[in-house]
């Protein structure tokens, strides 16, 4: 598999951009706040967020070689999906660097810049799975394939978003805000779960209305991963027991410790998923 720099840029934007769309959520059930609060809690988790989405632009780089080269393929935005993914990639990451650098300027939380960025955010996604289901790899040309990345976004996007803020609120004795961040968080994670599932749901119709003998290869290719498919959701049923947890039980469980070892394992899941997704092209 040679494609580690679109792995990582994929995940890091993906999870960049849910998020950005839970932080907009949770700003809202925090709406009673004075700006000064919502600025102390919610300042770290946006300053690492758009540092996530930069380390996803660095990746990418790597991926097309130089700067110039993202330059030459976005001249073709009318035609090619690759053209409209790089100009809203580079969107949401100066609409997330914008942000940021507001927040940090005027000590204030501005919502609609969030949800602006949140929406190009989820836009560019959509853009990457195009990218994807519109070639002539077996596998990718499905609705598995935005089903997939919107699943990861809001899964992983949460769960770091949650063990994020989870330190900040319990440091200022908000035991009660951090218990309703972790459920809302858990909440959009089983919601990225499910769009995951009917994906998969959905896939093998999908390889019966291409060419027959592409359908076999990414059917053949599959099965030769099987053992770490089934290794990918057990993990991630492992995680998703631990912010389960976290999210039923009394507040004083919701730890900090337990916050950032839910984060590791369900991360490490979604990695080896798209790691199989881009054995499918290899």
């Amino acid at each position: 598999m040679h494609e580690w720099a679109l792995l990582i840029f994929t995940v890091c934007v993906q999870t960049a951009i849910g998020g950005i769309f839970t932080l907009w959520l949770f700003q809202l059930r925090l709406g009673k706040s004075d700006e000064e609060t919502l600025f102390a809690i919610l300042k770290i988790p946006l300053m690492v967020i758009t540092a996530l989405s930069l380390v996803g632009l660095i990746a990418s780089f790597a991926h097309l070689g130089t700067p110039s080269n993202a330059m030459n393929t976005i001249r073709n935005v009318g035609s090619s999906w690759m053209s409209r993914e790089i100009l809203v990639t580079g969107a949401f990451i100066g609409a997330a660097c914008i942000t940021t650098a507001l927040t940090i300027i005027q000590k204030k939380i501005n919502p609609l810049l969030i949800i602006g960025t949140a929406i190009i955010g989820l836009i560019d996604i959509f853009c990457m799975a195009a990218i994807y289901s519109n070639s002539l790899v077996s596998g990718w040309n499905s609705i598995n394939t935005f089903t997939s990345f919107y699943g990861t976004a809001f899964i992983l996007g949460s769960v770091l978003f949650a063990s994020l803020t989870v330190p900040i609120l319990r440091a200022k004795s908000m035991d009660e805000a951090a218990q309703k961040l972790v459920r809302l968080s858990f909440y959009i994670a089983l919601f990225g779960i499910a769009l995951q599932l009917i994906g998969l749901a959905l896939f093998p119709s999908a390889l019966t209305d291409v060419n027959m003998i592409a359908a076999a290869s990414a059917q053949s290719s599959l099965e030769a991963y099987q053992g770490t498919i089934a290794l990918r959701w057990g993990i991630e049923l492992i995680g998703l027991i631990l912010f389960g947890y976290m999210a039923l039980s009394p507040v004083k469980r919701t730890t900090v410790t337990l916050a950032f070892t839910a984060l590791f394992v369900i991360g490490f899941a979604e990695g080896l998923s798209r790691y199989v997704f881009y054995v499918l092209g290899s």
